[in-house]
């Protein structure tokens, strides 16, 4: 006699993923193996959402992705490019309703934030050659909701 295996459940779909995510978490350092296998011991004999999500509800969040340094440097780029193309546009159209050249202003849009990405460029360049290609979780890519606070840094690092 062959039997057949039973069409997988809703419920099965969610322990695999709740196993993904407790794998996950073994493998950034935020459960140890101990916490894993009880954990994936109960998430196997759960009956319900309810118990999946008992098991998942106190893990510490995972740490944030790691951001390449040229998508950042292309998106400020791409930035400065569109607004200046728009500030040169309206100088453009000003001048020439007018029928003659007026004070060039978009030159301190343009200028000073082009220095400062060239700078960023320059010492981007640099950091890559010494290997560093990514931002790190504490850089200015996390906003200024962070700023000031030290939970921000991760653990084991000073200020430089």
């Amino acid at each position: 006699m062959t039997g057949t295996l039973p069409s997988p459940t809703p419920l099965d779909d969610r322990i695999g993923r709740t196993l993904d995510t407790l794998a996950a978490a073994v493998g950034d350092g935020r459960l140890t193996l101990d916490e894993f296998d009880r954990r994936s011991a109960a998430a196997v004999a759960a009956t319900d959402r309810g118990d999946l999500d008992a098991l998942l509800r106190d893990l510490p969040p995972a740490p944030p992705r790691p951001v390449r340094v040229r998508t950042v440097l292309a998106a400020a780029w791409a930035h400065w490019a569109l607004v200046n193309s728009i500030c040169l546009t309206v100088y453009l159209a000003i001048c020439l309703s007018a029928g003659e050249f007026h004070y060039p202003w978009p030159v301190w849009v343009l200028g000073p934030w082009g220095a400062v990405l060239a700078v960023h460029t320059v010492g981007a360049t640099v950091a890559a050659r010494r290997g560093v290609t990514t931002l790190p979780a504490w850089s200015c890519r996390s906003g200024f909701a962070d700023a000031g606070r030290s939970a921000a840094r991760p653990a084991g690092t000073a200020a430089r």
